[in-house]
C-alpha cells in the first residue's frame, strides 16, 4: 500500500490530513509533520524518524510549497533515499488521489494524478462571468 507523508509549515499538513480522512475515511496511510513551530524538531529528523518506522518503499512526500524550507530540507531526504517520491504544492485533491490508489504508482500515473489535482484549480469569479456572457445556468 502507498504511504503519504505530508510534510508542511505550521499545522496545515494535519488540517489536510483531517481533511481528506474526512472525505475518504480514516487512512492508517496517510501521516502528517509539521516544522517551524516551537515544539517541533527539524522536520528532516521527524521524517527520518517516521521513515524509519514505516519504511521507504512506496512513499509519497508531499510539501506545501516548491522551494519552501520545508521543501528544500526534505530534498536530501529524496537524495539519500531514490525509492521514496517528494512532490511539492500538495492540494487536497492530490492528497486523495495518490491515497486512494492501491496499486504501485509509475511514473506515468504519478504525472496522470498532478496534472488531474492541478486541473481541479478554477477561478470560480471568471467561470461565473463566462457563463453568465453566453447565458448559460449550468456550470
Amino acid at each position: 500500500m502507498n504511504k503519504i507523508v505530508l510534510a508542511s509549515h505550521g499545522d496545515l499538513a494535519q488540517g489536510m490530513r483531517q481533511t481528506a480522512e474526512m472525505i475518504i475515511g480514516t487512512s492508517e496511510n496517510i501521516y502528517a509533520l509539521s516544522a517551524f513551530r516551537d515544539e517541533d524538531e527539524p522536520i528532516g529528523v521527524q521524517m527520518e524518524r517516521l521513515l524509519e518506522k514505516i519504511g521507504y518503499k512506496d512513499v509519497y512526500l508531499l510539501t506545501d510549497i516548491f522551494g519552501g524550507s520545508v521543501n528544500n530540507d526534505l530534498l536530501t531526504i529524496q537524495q539519500a533515499h531514490p525509492e521514496v517520491t517528494l512532490i511539492a504544492g500538495m492540494n487536497l485533491p492530490l492528497v486523495i488521489s495518490v491515497a486512494t490508489q492501491f496499486q504501485q504508482i509509475d511514473e506515468d500515473m504519478l504525472g496522470h494524478l498532478i496534472e488531474e489535482s492541478q486541473q481541479g484549480m478554477i477561478n470560480c469569479k471568471q467561470l461565473l462571468k463566462q457563463q453568465i456572457q453566453i447565458g448559460g445556468d449550468d456550470l
